[in-house]
């Protein structure tokens, strides 16, 4: 069995380019969610999201492999430039690399019609509603596939083993997870793995529908919190068995040490109300990666900013933790709820926080629930020794995942 190491990072977030503007932001607890530009959407009840406004032609990188870049769809721009910073960030010799992988989690795939301000609302009205009038051509273009492809020929990666995640909010974990195992159990010496979406209509309208959406700020673990917004973006990690990481004298961010998942089998949209299988997540995360519940210092919370999620997952935190819950918190009150891409991005934030021993806040807290009784680090970060993170990702379906992050330490 190898040990697994994380020894590049890359990040597109709303407000961010790059994981130093990234955590910038975070640490100071900036809000990057306002009034969605992208589209019109006067006719929708919620106009809140999160967008990344500083992706700009500026950042666009230069065609290869008869790729035009300018002219691929927002959700590849975001996962090709996002790997281009990860590889550099690793300074890794691709020719060098015997066997890699590349695994990518996303939830909505080629939806976002970026290039098509004029929009048919029937389209996607008819889309999520359960009669069979739903224009198929909007589901063939969601063309997950597509993606993962894209990024292989645009960097050359021949001979290598791709695989895409389609499991909601919880895909990028998975997409880290998959990597993890295939560098641990000696398949692969490199690995590619993330999340990545871009900004879709169809979300928003399903949202909009399910009134999950707050019509100002998201408030995770707020009494008074209203609902989640919907947001997009891109978070990579640059994985490696520690052998070679060390031969080459690659710097090390942390180690990935297990994930667990669960599935809730219960509702569609819905949690258990008895937390189960959030529960079960956690604890086989921690059984998995061989650490107690009083090793973790820090946990990277789900934290939508719903009614119901936030009580279950603080349910299910009471249940693995009992009465001493590590401190939590959400930075989806900061740049919103990027779907697909969620996960990977809150990895990025939790090795972060390890390299800078500083958690990063809840923003827009105001008053406690007693539904959630957890220590959420409301508005300000706050410096503390972090060694070892559990990151949590709940997904529709029932499709959860826990990833445990610790520090690098040798022997």
């Amino acid at each position: 069995m190898k040990r697994v190491v994380v020894t590049g990072m890359g990040v597109c977030a709303p407000g961010s380019v790059g994981k130093d503007t990234f955590w910038r932001n975070l640490s100071q607890g900036k809000v990057f969610t306002g009034q969605l530009t992208q589209f019109s959407c006067k006719d929708l009840r919620v106009k809140i999201a999160g967008e990344v406004t500083s992706f700009t032609e500026d950042e666009y990188l230069p065609d290869a492999n008869g790729i035009n870049f300018k002219s691929l769809d927002r959700v590849e721009k975001f996962a090709i430039k996002t790997i281009d910073m990860a590889l550099a960030d690793s300074k890794v010799d691709l020719s060098k690399i015997k066997s890699a992988v590349i695994s990518l989690g996303t939830t909505m795939g080629k939806m976002s019609k970026e290039r098509d301000k004029s929009i048919d609302y029937k389209i996607y009205e008819d889309l999520i509603s359960i009669g069979n009038n739903s224009n198929n051509n909007i589901i063939k273009e969601m063309h997950p596939g597509d993606i993962v492809a894209k990024v292989c020929r645009y960097f050359s990666l021949e001979n290598i083993e791709p695989r895409m995640f389609l499991n909601a909010c919880a895909a990028g974990n998975y997409a880290i997870g998959w990597g993890y195992d295939r560098i641990k159990n000696e398949d692969a010496d490199f690995a590619i793995v993330g999340g990545v979406d871009s900004f879709s209509l169809t979300a928003l309208i399903g949202f909009n529908r399910l009134l999950s959406l707050t019509p100002n700020l998201c408030c995770p673990f707020d009494k008074n919190r209203k609902g989640l917004v919907v947001s997009e973006g891109c978070g990579i990690l640059i994985l490696e068995n520690l052998e070679s990481a060390l031969q080459r004298n690659a710097h090390i961010y942390g180690e990935i040490k297990g994930y667990g998942l669960s599935v809730d089998a219960y509702h569609i949209t819905a949690p258990r109300p008895d937390a189960s299988g959030a529960t079960i997540c956690m604890q086989k995360a921690l059984k998995n990666a061989k650490v107690s519940p009083y090793d973790i210092d820090y946990i990277s919370a789900h934290g939508t900013g719903t009614k119901v999620n936030d009580k279950i997952e603080a349910k299910a935190l009471c249940a693995v933790f009992g009465e001493k819950i590590p401190p939590i918190s959400s930075i989806k009150s900061m740049i919103g709820h990027s779907l697909g891409a969620a996960a990977a991005i809150e990895a990025v934030a939790s090795l972060l926080m390890l390299k800078y021993n500083l958690a990063v806040p809840t923003a827009n807290f105001e008053e406690a629930d007693e539904d959630c009784p957890v220590d959420c680090i409301p508005n300000i970060s706050r410096p503390m020794k972090i060694d070892t993170i559990i990151s949590n990702a709940f997904a529709f379906g029932g499709n959860n995942s826990s990833l445990v992050i610790s520090r690098y330490k040798e022997g």
